[in-house]
């Protein structure tokens, strides 16, 4: 049969042989019932303009074939299913949804699929299709990119941080999901390095939040800036001051400790309960020991170790006994224990070896000056005396800010952040202890260490704490952050250089930010990084084109090109990391939580020369 046949505007042939023309209707033919349902009638997948669906026969029809036609069949079956599936996807069902899969404009509340997006509600269109980048080359030089010098996807597991330089993927990470969940890393820890002024803080921040909305308590424990304080007061936590004449911490106070200890009693649970006991005794005299070294710059000798484990004991020992009754719920000072030193006794007299009290009158005495430093003057203002406000671990999060010390005093300072320490994993250790023995519900807690380096130049014994933490972590149900700016920071302390970049070689995770390229040189034996990736972190740190004009009034300040950029990395060798841009929400901007400059915000907005605008 001739296909043109019966077909307007073309030729046919007629009984006499002629070829007569047939001209095309003037007026169309009328649709019929099927042609109009077709088109208008949403319930019907079949027909009319755009995405077609295949009906319910059809699609029967095929799913049978699927299943029991030859290979070729089966194959060509699956494949017209599959796309069906993509379609509903994309268009939805229009008996459910209403969707018209017609070329018409789309009413309100409708779709339409075209070559280039979805049309309408929850769709977008792309002005420009873009083609992905092709590359020929022969396979003895294409065998040469591998391994990849930069790499390609990351795991969508964790906070959301950014997108991928080179894919424009979503970049998630945070040290606990990425240890519990993906098990991409063995331990929980991060290490954050990089020039000041390109995003540090606020890429720490971010990951803060993050873990706040997955129920895990974030702890700074001694905000030097402070960076943490508004992050944590916006979300609801606890904030806590320290420092002259705006709070005091009790070194003797066992605080979330002795309240794991009183239940422990209460339940009769009386084995725990003695272990905690000795737990928190020797965590008590440990710290003052160390409060003792920061005063005297030396370590204390072995008999003033013992004297002060015996005075804390006497404390603690009802008045029955023969002590002075203090307890849990009412602890004793660091005046206390100063006086229980100074009027000795017999066991006392026995620690320090002496048989007279003129002999342990004269043992003593250095220890006694140690106690005094501690007891007046500015570390009187800190810490003799009752906590002012305790640490509550039932907050979203805590921060105690210790930016009211001046920096100048070092040994303060680093007096209050081995208090704020031992105050904080003592906390989660007794939170811990509950949760084993089934009276709490197990917690997960993030800690944070900002400008790490002021923190170990503090003196060797914050690197022996700092050690002692990155080290026992996983235990404590804890993902641990530090944060510095350069790797020579930590080459630069001494004899102790060896185990300050031990911090930075048993972080699981490293993210780098801008870096000069002599650090990378530094860097090399730590983390190792292609080629690709040296050139990369290395232009991130290069200043704004200088064009010699300044600001209009009004215009906003440019930001650096390396501003929020960041490579992940996470393997030993010289595998590619995850380089990443790191986005602020609308409502992160509009809370001003990131802005560590507020203060030069006002510079040059004078009313009258020479002055500031308040």
């Amino acid at each position: 049969m001739n296909p043109l046949r019966h077909r307007p505007g073309r030729q046919r042939v007629t009984k006499t042989g002629t070829r007569k023309a047939t001209k095309q209707p003037a007026v169309p033919p009328k649709k019929t019932a099927k042609a109009v349902a077709t088109q208008t009638d949403p319930t019907n997948k079949s027909g009319g303009f755009g995405t077609t669906l295949l009906s319910p026969a059809d699609r029967t029809r095929l799913e049978n074939l699927a299943c029991t036609g030859n290979p070729v069949q089966a194959a060509y079956a699956g494949f017209r299913i599959r796309t069906d599936d993509n379609r509903l996807r994309v268009v939805g069902d229009p008996a459910k949804t209403g969707t018209v899969p017609n070329k018409k404009k789309p009413r309100k509340g409708q779709i339409r699929v075209t070559d280039r997006g979805a049309e309408g509600p929850g769709g977008g269109v792309s002005r420009s299709v873009g083609t992905m980048p092709e590359f020929r080359a022969t396979t003895a030089q294409i065998a040469g990119l591998w391994p990849w010098c930069v790499g390609a996807g990351a795991p969508v597991i964790g906070t959301p941080l950014g997108r991928h330089l080179d894919t424009g993927e979503p970049v998630c990470f945070d040290p606990m999901n990425w240890f519990t969940r993906g098990a991409f890393i063995t331990a929980p820890s991060l290490f954050v390095l990089g020039l000041n002024g390109f995003g540090k803080s606020s890429l720490v921040r971010r990951i803060v939040l993050g873990g706040i909305a997955q129920g895990i308590t974030p702890l700074v424990l001694a905000d030097v800036k402070p960076d943490y304080r508004d992050t944590i007061a916006m979300c609801g936590g606890q904030v806590i001051d320290l420092g002259y004449g705006h709070g005091k911490i009790n070194p003797l106070d066992a605080g979330v400790m002795g309240s794991a200890l009183r239940r422990l009693r209460a339940e009769h649970l009386d084995l725990d309960a003695t272990n905690l006991a000795s737990e928190i005794r020797a965590r008590q005299t440990t710290l003052v020991a160390a409060l003792v070294e920061l005063v005297r710059g030396e370590k204390v000798r072995d008999f003033e170790d013992t004297l002060l484990s015996t005075g804390l004991r006497i404390l603690f020992t009802p008045e029955s006994e023969g002590g002075r009754g203090f307890d849990t719920t009412a602890p004793p000072t660091l005046a206390d224990l100063a006086e229980v030193i100074a009027t000795g006794g017999p066991e006392l007299m026995l620690d320090a070896g002496a048989r007279t009290p003129e002999q342990y009158e004269d043992a003593i005495i250095a220890l006694r000056r140690s106690m005094r430093a501690l007891t007046q003057g500015p570390f009187g203002q800190v810490f003799n005396g009752a906590t002012t406000v305790p640490i509550d671990m039932d907050a979203v999060g805590v921060v105690i800010d210790v930016s009211h010390i001046p920096k100048g005093d070092k040994k303060l300072k680093a007096a209050a952040m081995l208090t704020c320490w031992s105050a904080g994993f003592g906390a989660i250790e007794a939170l811990n202890l509950l949760a084993e023995l089934g009276l709490e519900r197990q917690r997960y807690f993030q800690v944070v260490m900002d400008e790490l380096w002021q923190v170990l130049g503090l003196g060797e014994f914050m690197i022996d704490r700092v050690d002692e933490l990155t080290r026992l972590q996983r235990g404590l149900a804890t993902s641990l952050i530090m944060i510095s700016h350069s790797i020579r920071d930590l080459k630069a302390l001494g004899a102790a250089a060896d185990r300050a970049v031990g911090f930075l070689e048993r972080s699981r995770a490293k993210i780098l930010g801008p870096l000069p390229a002599d650090e990378l040189e530094a860097l090399d034996g730590v983390v190792k990084l292609t080629g690709t990736e040296q050139a990369m972190v290395t232009s991130w740190s290069a200043p704004q084109a200088l064009t010699g004009e300044p600001l209009r009034p009004g215009a906003p300040v440019p930001i650096a090109a390396g501003v929020g950029k960041f490579l992940l990395k996470v393997a030993e060798d010289r595998s590619p990391g995850i380089p990443f841009q790191m986005e602020l929400t609308d409502v992160e901007i509009a809370s001003g939580i990131h802005e560590t400059s507020a203060k030069f915000s006002t510079f040059g907005r004078t009313t009258s020369p020479g002055r500031l605008a308040s």
